[in-house]
């Protein structure tokens, strides 16, 4: 195993666990914290710029172990975290409009694809298109990398999912390109692990010094899955190892099954009841199942278990029709988010019963 490996996703685990209690220390200090309203689930002044510690882990591992003269298209990726996550601590800090939050993001994806040269070209015979044009290769590469990014920030609702969606993600990608000889895409990989392990450990266990991700935090983990996912199916395009996955556009869908199918479903319900897309409410998949009573802990447990079952499927179904396996997916995600809106139905009508009983009781 290349050494690199193995100090990337130290160095970043070391520096996590460093810097989160300093964070915390100074973040509550300053007042950057995430006070409780209606839409809500916790208590207390809790520090929002865990995207801090993740983002100074992750840049800093990345620094000391990548080799810029093989890879110059790493440079740029690191710029355009740089630059999302100045865009999203703004926001945690200041609040910005939606429009403006998503030119930032342009504007730091625009160096990844223009100058890192990192881009989607084929879409693997989806729909019997295989190699693309640059334009449309552009294009579909800002769409998928805001469509990711914005996934991952639209789950971080409850503690420890989206930084748990990244550990798996990366966990994956990091062993993959390892195994396939990408070796400066697994640096990548595992220096983002290693950053992400601190912060979940801290979000959902700390009694004292809990803190959130925040906006900074979650474009900078979108941005780099959205990276790692595009390279992935780049290698895949080529691939000649044992591991090559023939089906790696459907396969990485999978691997991001719970951002993307939540955000697509949210979105299309909102639509549906004439509300912008963008509106903030509580439908999301990890709100489903605080309704039913699960605690957050229980919650991100259950869906981050449901994202390591589809990544799995994915893997084994690689070899099926492209277009059935996309169809089967959808649907297969609607038949269980479908149960458990009838499981709250059921709950809530035993709630109405048991307090009409009461209510009768008492007269």
């Amino acid at each position: 195993m290349d050494s690199r490996l193995v100090i990337s996703f130290l160095a970043a685990l070391i520096i996590g666990f460093f810097s989160i209690p300093k964070v915390v220390k100074v973040a509550i200090k300053k007042d950057l914290v995430a006070k409780p309203n209606h839409r809500t689930s916790h208590t207390g002044r809790i520090p929002n710029v865990g995207g801090i510690s993740i983002f100074i882990s992750f840049i800093l591992a990345l620094l000391i172990t990548s080799d810029f003269n093989l890879d110059g298209g790493i440079q740029f990726l690191i710029f355009t975290a740089l630059v999302l996550f100045f865009v999203g601590l703004y926001d945690d800090i200041m609040i910005i409009s939606a429009k403006r939050k998503l030119m930032g993001e342009l504007f730091g994806i625009s160096a990844m694809i223009f100058l890192g040269n990192l881009r989607l070209t084929n879409l693997h015979g989806f729909f019997g298109v295989h190699e693309i044009t640059y334009l449309a290769s552009v294009l579909l590469t800002f769409f998928v990398t805001i469509v990711i990014i914005n996934a991952i920030n639209l789950i971080d609702g409850i503690d420890g999912l989206a930084s748990g969606v990244g550990i798996i993600v990366s966990l994956f990608f990091g062993i993959y390109f390892t195994l396939t000889g990408n070796g400066q895409l697994a640096v990548v990989a595992f220096s983002l692990l290693g950053a992400l392990i601190p912060f979940f450990i801290y979000n959902v266990f700390a009694k004292r010094g809990k803190i959130f991700m925040g906006d900074a935090g979650a474009l900078v983990l979108g941005v780099i899955l959205a990276a790692l996912t595009i390279s992935f199916n780049e290698v895949n395009i080529t691939n000649t190892s044992p591991y090559h996955i023939l089906n790696a556009p459907m396969v990485s869908l999978c691997i991001l099954v719970l951002p993307m199918f939540d955000t697509i479903r949210v979105f299309t319900v909102r639509i549906i009841h004439k509300k912008s897309p963008f509106s903030p409410d509580k439908n999301h998949l990890h709100h489903m199942f605080l309704a039913l009573g699960y605690s957050h802990k229980q919650a991100t447990g259950i869906l981050l278990l449901i994202n390591i079952v589809y990544i799995g499927i994915g893997l084994l179904f690689q070899h099926t029709t492209k277009l059935f396996f996309f169809i089967a997916i959808f649907l297969s995600c609607v038949l269980w988010t479908e149960t458990i809106r009838t499981l709250i139905k059921v709950r809530e009508r035993v709630k109405e019963n048991q307090c009409d009983k009461e209510v009768a009781i008492d007269r």
